[in-house]
Order: C-alpha cells, then sequence, then structure tokens
C-alpha cells in the first residue's frame, strides 16, 4: 500500500512538473505588442484628406457646390468639394436655414441638427481610416506571432513597439 502511495505521489511530481515547464514554455512564447494608435492613424495616407474635408465642414458653407466651387481656388480642396458635392449641398442647406432663422430656440435645434450631421460625417469618414488601421496591427501581430496588443500609453513595462511596423505596413497598402 505504501509503495502504491509513493508511485501515486511521484506520478503527481511529474505531472506537477511537466505542466509547470508547459506553462513556462507557453509563458515564454507569449508576447505584447505595443502601439500609440494615434500616430498610426495621424500617418494613415487618407487621414490627412478627411481632416481637410472636416476642416471645410466645420465652416458655414455658402452657396451649392457649383458657387462654393467657383470660390475656392486650391486643386486639392475643388477635388474634395466635387467629391463630397451631395454633403456640400445638404450643409449649405443646413447653413442657410440657421442664417435666415429669427427665434433664438428654434436657431438652437438647426444648431444642433448641424452639430449631429457633422459628427455623422466624421464618423462616416473615419470609419474606414479606423478599419485600415485595425487590419494592418492584426496583420503586423500576426506577422510577429504576437498574443496581444495594447495600447503604448497604457502599459509602464514591457512589450515590443511595433507602431512603426504599422505605419509601414499602412503605407505600402497604398
Amino acid at each position: 500500500m505504501t509503495f502504491r502511495f509513493l508511485k501515486f505521489k511521484r506520478a503527481i511530481n511529474f505531472s506537477v512538473i511537466v505542466f509547470l515547464l508547459a506553462c513556462g514554455a507557453a509563458y515564454a512564447v507569449d508576447s505584447v505588442g505595443l502601439v500609440n494608435s494615434q500616430k498610426i492613424m495621424f500617418q494613415h495616407p487618407g487621414f490627412d484628406e478627411a481632416s481637410k474635408m472636416l476642416l471645410f465642414f466645420r465652416n458655414p458653407v455658402e452657396g451649392n457646390p457649383a458657387v462654393v466651387l467657383e470660390k475656392e481656388t486650391d486643386p486639392e480642396r475643388r477635388e474634395m468639394i466635387m467629391k463630397f458635392s451631395a454633403q456640400v449641398m445638404e450643409f449649405a442647406a443646413l447653413d442657410r436655414a440657421f442664417l435666415s432663422e429669427q427665434d433664438t430656440q428654434a436657431k438652437e435645434r438647426l444648431w444642433t441638427d448641424r452639430q449631429k450631421k457633422l459628427s455623422e460625417f466624421e464618423g462616416n469618414l473615419m470609419q474606414p481610416i479606423l478599419e485600415e488601421c485595425k487590419q494592418a496591427i492584426q496583420a503586423v501581430m500576426a506577422l510577429k506571432k504576437m498574443t496581444a496588443v495594447l495600447e503604448k500609453d497604457s502599459v509602464y513595462y514591457g512589450g515590443t513597439d511595433i507602431t512603426d511596423e504599422v505605419i509601414q505596413r499602412l503605407k505600402l497598402k497604398r
């Protein structure tokens, strides 16, 4: 009976040792990537165009796309205005209504509607950029066989910064 107990004890000890070695091996393979997501987004090839378009719509739009195009001298901005002519018309209509409204409450509602439209437009404009950034992060993560990627600013110590590799991947994609 004692012999069986010792044999059982050795088997358990052996199992514990194998388990600890396996955990150690898994821990050694486990790696965490770090990214500066803001830097990645700012370096995205489409970010400048999106930013310029958002700045354009933050100011009041006067007239329809043809009138706006006539006043615009910058060829890059003219191209953006043509690309987003439906939004130019929509914002111009909101701005005309806002300027002609005399009632303060109605004016506040129009301003709120404009801000809401601007927010929706920004979301629709930035969503593909954010998705491409996310895909590039996932691709670099898979390439480097990482198990997780965290925001660089939220980590005190450890991890491998892959921000520049993600940016290079984004630039190669375009």
